[in-house]
């Protein structure tokens, strides 16, 4: 079935390095290891009270960067706090001051592709949120816990693949992304930083409230958006569907943002993938949609539906899987 799936995208189904090439790899089991129960156990964590709705330069944003570079380092990410592969990078953690003055932090690592190769994926999301206003404490589960549980998850996943000997074709750089609320400065502060030539960047994939099914385009609940795919190179759009088609994952893969190209646009240029789009970088979103909760005290975990987000994820990493390795 994998030659099946390699044949219809044209391409060999796996690339392994030659200390496993008697070993082929299934990227089912690994899918398998994705789990509801650890996605729903980072959004508890990030939209607890305790940390105050992770707002920029507070102790609740300060205690969500320590608990996202904790677990780059648990699952045995390389640290990439420079932003720039070249250099010697001894930490998660990209510093920077947004225009208001609030402290932010980026946290960046990456897996390196198997040989020396020019060519990235970068996956991203912002952990930060709108903080405690008023008193109010605003949680921000799905707006955007979730978007970093899914990142999380999948970077678990791939460090998974490098140490079992699986090495990618292309290098993985992960990205939490600070200060989304302070005008992207977080992705501005990488963009900026970023000591990878523009054209090396094969696709940015942005995860932003990625955890609902409040707002479907159509009757099925198990959908995800997907914006960005008319500027990004077939070949993606291809691989987005035949992993969802050839893995049986029975999402509804929505291209046209409610049939509404204008609003489209505009969601497009509220979220961080438009800072690497502008330098002319594949880019895409991927969401569940804005819904009446969001940017509401009621974001709660208790919106979040566990196992849809669980196979947006699963489909995710197929995605991913796809691209980096082949």
């Amino acid at each position: 079935m994998l030659l099946l799936f390699a044949l219809c995208l044209g391409l060999s189904p796996y690339l392994v390095p030659d200390s496993v090439q008697t070993r082929l790899l299934q990227p089912e089991l690994y899918a398998g290891l994705i789990d509801r129960k650890e996605l729903d156990s980072h959004i508890r964590f990030l939209s607890d009270s305790t940390l105050q709705g992770r707002e920029t330069g507070t102790a609740g944003g300060s205690a969500a960067t320590s608990y996202i570079a904790g677990k780059f380092l648990e699952y045995g990410l390389l640290p990439l706090g420079t932003g720039n592969p070249q250099r010697d990078n001894t930490s998660f953690i990209q510093g920077f001051a947004c225009p208001a003055g609030q402290r932010g932090r980026n946290v960046i690592g990456w897996v390196p592709a198997r040989t020396r190769s020019d060519e990235y994926i970068v996956v991203s999301a912002h952990y930060d949120h709108l903080g405690t206003i008023n008193g109010i404490h605003y949680p921000g589960a799905d707006s955007n816990a979730s978007g970093v549980s899914a990142l999380l998850s999948l970077v678990r996943i791939f460090s998974t693949l490098e140490k079992e000997g699986y090495r990618a074709g292309r290098n993985i750089i992960f990205v939490a992304y600070d200060a989304k609320e302070f005008s992207m400065t977080g992705a501005r502060i990488f963009a900026l930083s970023l000591g990878i030539p523009a054209n090396q960047i094969v696709l940015n994939m942005n995860l932003d409230m990625l955890g609902t099914s409040l707002e479907p385009p159509d009757s099925v609940l198990d959908y995800v958006l997907i914006l960005g795919a008319g500027a990004v190179p077939p070949h993606i759009v291809r691989s987005l569907n035949n992993s969802n088609f050839f893995f049986n994952l029975g999402l509804d893969l929505d291209y046209s943002f409610y049939n509404s190209p204008g609003f489209a646009d505009i969601y497009f240029t509220m979220t961080e993938q438009s800072i690497l789009a502008q330098m002319g970088v594949p880019s895409l979103l991927i969401s569940s949609g804005l819904n009446d909760h969001t940017y509401k005290p009621s974001d709660t975990p208790e919106i979040i539906n566990l196992p849809v987000l669980e196979k947006r994820v699963r489909w995710l990493f197929f995605s991913l899987w796809d691209l980096a390795y082949r």
